[in-house]
């Protein structure tokens, strides 16, 4: 080996030791470490399940509070992330940093500033930031087919501290552009009502979704019959896996994850093949019901004719990038499924109070009075 060949192996190897996790000390467990912030909640345990199928060693960070006794067999790092300045992320970092996570995966919703701190902190630690948003973060609606390009929410100056009383579309926002000021190699996930076998806050009733359940039960069933009504929503399990997907081939950037838009009656029919034809089915004039106090989206669900790009987000980046959606079917079936295993005795009842809270949505007793008003309309 000559002096010149000599020197350029020499260098390499210095190079190596200055960018090798392993050569830092970090344990590399496989080339796939996933640090999952959360997991046991809601979207939580379905990005886990996800992760796993595909052979990656996952690792969980949280409180240890919700859910505890899911993952047991998991490696987990207790550390709440909402402790004012990282004070429970430095009494960890040794731990954390003794790993090299290709994969950071965060669900945060509460104060954007945990989600910087995280960063801010171990930022030299990890490869792939990946972040659940939500396209609540579009400033403008009223456009058909919003692209990830189109404007975000302008915001207030970014806090300093963890707790905030910003709305939750605020915080998202916030959350998103502290990570793309930050990072180079991240993705993040615009989803659209999500839906999942589990629902989004385990202890309030008001998160069941109205319509799945309304066809397990039957009998005579109220639909809004309104114009240009159509509904789009995110599953779960297809933006868990199409998040595996970007992991494993490095796709990077904002990304809208849900289904296509679609007529609200095609949605009706899935729901007919999952659970059986009602007894009847009636279709209701939208204004006769705005007329009854069934307003849209607040009493009706997904119903919203304003804005009116609510339910018509483009999702063809994510499709190009291997987002595969599963069946509608199977996604009610889980719903039905979720609902059933909270619910064993379907004790449920929309628009009453149920366990001291009052449930959303309208009871079957205003639904029975509608369509006997409707269907004496009709007869005039």
């Amino acid at each position: 080996m000559n002096k010149r060949d000599f020197l350029k192996a020499f260098s390499g190897s210095v190079l190596l030791a200055a960018t090798s996790p392993m050569l830092y000390g970090k344990t590399k467990r496989s080339n796939k470490n996933v640090l999952v912030l959360g997991g046991t909640n809601f979207v939580g345990p379905s990005i886990v399940e996800a992760f796993l199928d595909n052979g990656w060693s996952v690792t969980l960070l949280n409180r240890g509070i919700t859910n505890p006794d899911l993952f047991p067999e998991l490696p987990l790092i207790k550390c709440d992330r909402e402790k004012e300045d990282r004070l429970d992320l430095k009494a960890n970092a040794e731990t954390i940093r003794n790993t090299y996570w290709n994969c950071v995966v965060d669900t945060w919703q509460k104060s954007p500033k945990a989600v910087q701190d995280f960063i801010d902190e171990f930022k030299e630690d990890f490869g792939h930031y990946h972040y659940i948003s939500s396209v609540s973060v579009y400033h403008d609606w009223n456009e058909m087919g919003i692209k990830e390009t189109a404007n975000l929410n302008p915001v207030p100056e970014f806090p300093n501290r963890i707790e905030t009383n910003f709305r939750y579309a605020i915080r998202k926002t916030l959350a998103e552009n502290t990570i793309a000021e930050t990072l180079s190699r991240y993705t993040v996930y615009r989803s659209h009502g999500m839906r999942d076998f589990r629902r989004p806050d385990h202890t309030n009733p008001n998160e069941e979704n109205y319509w799945p359940i309304r066809f397990a039960r039957g009998g005579d069933i109220l639909v809004p019959d309104a114009k240009k009504h159509f509904y789009q929503m995110t599953d779960v399990k297809s933006l868990c896996k199409f998040i595996v997907t970007c992991a494993e081939n490095n796709n990077y950037g904002p990304f809208n994850v849900a289904y296509k838009s679609i007529p609200f009656r095609d949605y009706i029919k899935n729901l007919i093949k999952v659970t059986g034809k009602p007894k009847k089915l009636v279709w209701v004039d939208g204004d006769f019901l705005i007329e009854q106090g069934l307003i849209p989206y607040k009493i009706v669900s997904a119903w919203k004719p304003n804005p009116k790009g609510s339910y018509h987000f483009d999702i063809n980046k994510a499709l190009k990038n291997g987002l595969k959606n599963r069946s509608l079917k199977k996604l009610i079936v889980d719903q039905i499924r979720g609902y059933k295993s909270r619910y064993p005795n379907d004790e449920l009842r929309f628009g009453e109070v149920n366990k001291g809270i009052k449930v959303g949505g309208f009871s079957m007793e205003k639904e029975r009075e509608i369509i006997q008003k409707w269907e004496k309309l009709k007869k005039k």
